[in-house]
């Protein structure tokens, strides 16, 4: 019994640590976002990254691999939105799934979104917005030419 006690313990150990490291991997990827570092937040995803956008934003769609996100979703936002920002609200870890509710501000709109990314050997692999969409397409602006 006392055994399969310190095993339990070592595996709950173990889980908090793996979840923390996801966390923080997370936290660096918001950051170097919000700092205009692509080459470093490009570092922090997988070759194979699938990133989702949900609706009809000039953003939205599935991008495959870094450098797609980067041209369709990274250049396109300071166009439509040039005041955009995220605020993280709370972080949930399950398993190799990292879920941030943040508050998202753009354009005097003030809403909150949910982002899921999913961790695969230390780096980012899949990422989903699920953006209030209506929010975002009343606050986008026509971009200048």
């Amino acid at each position: 019994m006392k055994k399969l006690l310190l095993i339990c313990l070592f595996m709950l150990h173990h889980a908090a640590i793996a979840a923390d490291d996801h966390e923080t991997l997370v936290m660096q990827a918001y950051a170097t976002f919000g700092n205009g570092d692509a080459e470093g937040w490009a570092a922090l995803h997988t070759q194979d990254l699938v990133f989702t956008i949900f609706g009809d934003l000039p953003h939205s769609g599935v991008h495959e691999g870094p450098d797609a996100v980067i041209n369709g979703v990274f250049a396109v936002i300071p166009r439509y939105w040039p005041d955009f920002a995220l605020d993280p609200i709370n972080v949930y870890t399950v398993e190799d799934k990292v879920f941030v509710h943040n508050r998202q501000h753009s354009g005097g709109i003030h809403t909150e979104t949910m982002h899921m990314f999913e961790i695969r050997d230390g780096k980012i692999a899949r990422f989903t917005a699920f953006d209030d969409t209506d929010a975002l397409s009343r606050s986008m602006i026509a971009p200048a030419e």
